[in-house]
């Protein structure tokens, strides 16, 4: 029997009141970036508030950091980095010269080529390259249209150019009909990968890529590595970046967000998903021909239906009641999902929302004021710790520097401000086969094992074009609440009890009280289990 030693009493007394330590992530803090520029006030703020003051090169040293294993990068000391306006905009050439080829320097030099796996950026860094001929393009989608079919779209979120940061797809552009790599989209070698970002080597990232139009386009809207190619110029996910976004409405709501995603626990049994599809027949098959249905138009880039795909991946897992799938498949204002927060109209959610993905204005029918409920639904939900918001609207992370929305559509930075952790959208007119897949990122995060950003680089179809993915990219659920000593699925008094029974009594299998699986059975152990159980992370 263990007897109550001084060092554990005052341990106990004692207590360090602090967050529970999150189960480590497939992507490692060693293998992330973080990328800011201490002239951007924001961008400094949201560096220390991530990678902590004293790991950030400007900062007041006051932060300990959600995730201070990280590596930082300040743009203001790397040459030839000038610096960006206020705007969120970048043309292609300040984004070559100011961001891509300083990162790549900057990595060569410090042997981070092939260690780094995810770039980070930070709130005041631009999130969108403008189209190289028409500048407006991508904010129109009529000449997004015209741009696409004549393949020259070059317009794309910076985030999304970046993950290709060895590839100069820009070589040969003059504005003409497919004259560079630019013009269209790259189908994603990660989409649909189940595997953790570093089951891919490295190895071959800086070799030049033969890169071909997918079968069944023309004229370059698609391209597509070609497998016949040597292993070194075929593009794989080894050969790519992930990279996410520290950004939002206010500083505030940032650090709010990371707060949220730095440790977390979801209890599927008692979260919403929310589906709120419109004009659709709610049968889970791939269309042949334009049906009216956003999520499952053929491409290159769609090979699903992905709202009843979704839906049928949560129906049949043993952990998720069927009454927290909240899909709907037809239009009208009554059929449109709102949360209880905001008296929009609508059909009530009244759970706590894990995931809210939703057609928003592109909803046949909306209930009250249209133009109110599109701009406001997803400041109505109550969400659960770790919930992501995934809407099809083409402008849904456009309101990020000093830009704002289009077309009254709802915003990946008011989901944030309202209480969300992750988000996923498009800073300019993805199309649909643009959409990221709801169904690929549940199975992977919510139900599965993968970091945020692989989770999200994983579901989303194309690369060099408009998606950003907001959040903390190390974020992962935990497999259960820390304090849940018996294993029961609730964390209460019972488990304190259980567990400091365990401890003294020495009745269990040697090993069993190790709490921090240290190797040790001993005060520590006690310390850390009585400091987890009193500081739950949220959902516990």
């Amino acid at each position: 029997m263990r007897r109550l030693t001084p060092l554990l009493i005052a341990m106990t007394l004692a207590l360090v009141l602090g967050p529970a330590s999150p189960c480590a992530g497939q992507l490692t803090p060693g293998e992330v970036l973080l990328v800011y520029d201490s002239r951007i006030n924001d961008s400094l703020l949201v560096a220390e508030h991530y990678a902590g003051s004293a790991n950030v090169p400007g900062g007041d040293g006051g932060r300990p950091g959600t995730r201070p294993g990280v590596l930082v990068v300040d743009l203001a000391t790397l040459p030839g980095a000038v610096g960006f306006n206020a705007s969120g905009q970048a043309t292609l050439t300040q984004f070559r010269e100011r961001l891509r080829d300083p990162l790549r320097t900057y990595l060569d030099q410090n042997a981070l080529t092939g260690v780094v796996r995810c770039l980070v950026l930070t709130k005041g860094l631009p999130h969108r390259i403008r189209d190289t001929d028409n500048v407006n393009a991508g904010d129109s989608p009529p000449q997004s249209i015209a741009e696409f079919n004549a393949a020259d779209a070059t317009y794309s979120s910076v985030d999304s150019e970046l993950t290709l940061l060895w590839q100069s797809n820009e070589v040969g552009e003059a504005g003409g009909s497919g004259d560079s790599r630019l013009d269209g989209v790259f189908v994603n070698p990660y989409w649909g990968e189940s595997m953790p970002i570093g089951a891919w080597p490295t190895t071959n990232i800086q070799s030049p890529k033969s890169i071909g139009v997918a079968s069944g386009t023309a004229r370059g809207q698609f391209w597509i590595s070609n497998p016949a190619a040597p292993i070194a110029a075929q593009l794989t996910p080894g050969d790519m970046y992930l990279v996410c976004r520290l950004d939002g409405n206010s500083v505030d709501d940032v650090r709010a967000m990371l707060d949220r995603g730095s440790s977390f626990f979801v209890d599927l049994t008692s979260v919403a998903f929310v589906l709120d599809e419109s004009d659709s027949n709610g049968a889970a098959a791939l269309s042949t021909a334009p049906d009216g249905e956003l999520d499952n138009d053929p491409a290159p880039t769609n090979d699903e239906d992905d709202y009843e795909a979704t839906r049928d991946l949560l129906l049949a897992h043993p952990t998720v009641p069927a009454a927290g799938i909240y899909y709907d498949a037809l239009a009208g204002a009554n059929r449109f999902l709102v949360g209880p927060l905001i008296n929009l109209g609508g059909a009530l959610v009244p759970d706590p929302v894990i995931l809210l993905a939703t057609y928003g204005e592109n909803h046949n029918g909306l209930p009250g004021t249209p133009s109110t409920t599109s701009s406001t639904y997803a400041e109505s939900f109550n969400y659960a710790p770790g919930a992501t918001f995934n809407s099809i609207e083409s402008f849904n992370a456009r309101a990020l520097g000093t830009l704002g929305t289009l077309q009254n559509q709802e915003q990946c930075a008011d989901f944030i401000g309202a209480g969300g952790t992750f988000a996923i959208g498009s800073v300019y007119e993805p199309f649909t086969f643009g959409a990221t897949d709801n169904r690929r990122f549940v199975e992977r995060f919510y139900l599965g094992n993968l970091t945020f950003a692989e989770a999200a680089w994983a579901s989303i179809p194309a690369l060099s074009w408009s998606q950003v993915a907001i959040g903390d990219p190390l974020a992962r659920p935990l497999e259960s609440c820390p304090g849940d000593w018996n294993a029961d699925g609730v964390q209460n008094d019972q488990d304190f009890f259980d567990w400091v029974n365990d401890f003294f009594s020495g009745a269990g299998p040697q090993g069993q009280s190790d709490f921090n699986e240290d190797g040790f059975e001993n005060d520590q152990d006690f310390f850390d289990f009585v400091n987890a159980f009193f500081n739950p992370p949220p959902g516990c």
